[in-house]
């Protein structure tokens, strides 16, 4: 008897192809640059639009669908994203390439939340934590595969045929929608008042903090990764896809071991974790010209990076256990602020600095993640003392 029906990998095949959506900009901005004629700072625009997108427009499309049946809401979801990266694909300018990527953006985090909540509906109650799980693996996955598989092809074909893979894999996954997932008739049980009141804790700003410096220290570097490893490093841009491969690896086993670790000890581990994380990246950036020690940075760069994710989302879930939807949304968000914020400040700070500053500049944003982090712990402590006073 199988565990999971193919609905769920139909599922997790789109969030594949939204995952890919979003990363693979950063491993080919120089294509894309030097195509419209513009600079590598402004086509890192192209990332920080949709980040923006995915974390301004994520709850409010969350709110605002919330009466339509998931099915048809998730295919309408990527239908958009069908259009978004088709006209991406095709897009003849600056302008109109930012204007799709706005359309596509706008159905990343709904579409992970509307498949979270039918992969629940699709198999027992005892599996649906890692029916979920298997979604999300899809969105990872992007990482590992999506992304150097779209480098790899603009470095040899264009950046638009990169696009074009994304729009293939999204009309699969729109087939296997329509034909093989079933719907549910039952609809999201979603307090609004309650969602919005319990997710603006301190507790949870706090936590929406960590991962917009503490996470988003990482991308200040990875979305310039590609000059980065050419310009310093030494590297042929047909390497890019296989340390951008190596790197995926990485986060998919840090995100495995984040997820065990987070289970011993939550807050003591984030803080360790991005501890550790400010040190990698501060050796990265000492080491980055010696190409012998890039790969197996990269490596561990990405496994104490993505660690990161599991941990916060856990933390957050539990802060608000009564109300966690709309807080697992603004997780996505502050990830996606963090994001967005990389791109525009990363390319600011190229102008200013340097690409070799890189990486210290993501360990200092990361520092200050390490810095909220030490705040919420001291709060959790100070709290559980006085209930033991009080007992």
């Amino acid at each position: 008897m199988k565990k999971y029906p193919v609905s769920i990998f139909i599922l997790a095949i789109g969030a594949f192809a939204i995952g890919m959506t979003e990363f693979v900009l950063m491993g080919i901005l120089p294509e894309v640059a030097h195509d419209l004629d513009i600079s590598i700072s402004k086509a890192g625009h192209f990332v920080s639009v949709y980040a923006l997108g995915v974390a301004i427009g994520g709850p409010i499309m969350t709110l605002l669908t919330l009466k339509i049946p998931r099915k048809r809401l998730i295919i309408l979801l990527v239908l958009f994203s069908i259009i978004g990266n088709l006209g991406s694909a095709f897009a003849p300018s600056y302008g109109s390439l930012i204007l799709f990527r706005i359309i596509a953006s706008l159905t990343h985090g709904t579409y992970m939340g509307a498949c979270a909540l039918l992969a629940t509906k699709l198999v027992s109650k005892e599996l649906s934590g890692r029916a979920v799980s298997l979604i999300f693996a899809g969105l990872l996955s992007s990482n590992v595969f999506g992304v150097p598989l779209g480098t790899f092809i603009s470095q040899h074909l264009s950046w638009r045929y990169s696009f074009g893979v994304i729009v293939i894999l999204g009309v699969i996954s729109l087939l296997g929608i329509i034909f093989i997932v079933p719907g549910q008739k039952a609809k999201s049980a979603f307090n609004v008042k309650q969602e919005i009141f319990a997710s603006f804790k301190p507790q949870i700003i706090l936590a929406l903090l960590i991962t917009f410096f503490g996470f988003g220290g990482m991308y200040l570097v990875f979305t310039y990764i590609t000059p980065i490893l050419t310009d310093i490093s030494g590297f042929n841009t047909g390497d890019i896809s296989w340390l951008l491969l190596i790197f995926g690896v990485g986060s998919t086993v840090g995100s495995i071991v984040g997820g065990k670790l987070s289970d011993w000890k939550l807050m003591p581990w984030l803080i360790i974790n991005i501890i550790i994380l400010v040190v990698v990246m501060s050796i990265f950036g000492a080491i980055v010209s010696f190409k012998i020690w890039v790969l197996p940075m990269t490596f561990i760069w990405g496994l104490f990076a993505y660690s990161l994710l599991p941990t916060i989302q856990t933390r957050l879930v539990t802060l608000a256990s009564d109300a966690p939807n709309l807080a697992s949304t603004l997780t996505n968000s502050a990830f996606n602020i963090s994001i967005s914020f990389a791109a525009f400040f990363g390319g600011i700070m190229i102008e200013v600095f340097s690409l070799r500053q890189m990486f210290f500049l993501g360990a200092i944003q990361s520092f200050i993640g390490l810095l909220v982090a030490f705040v919420s712990y001291g709060l959790d402590k100070k709290k559980n003392s006085r209930l033991r006073l009080n007992e």
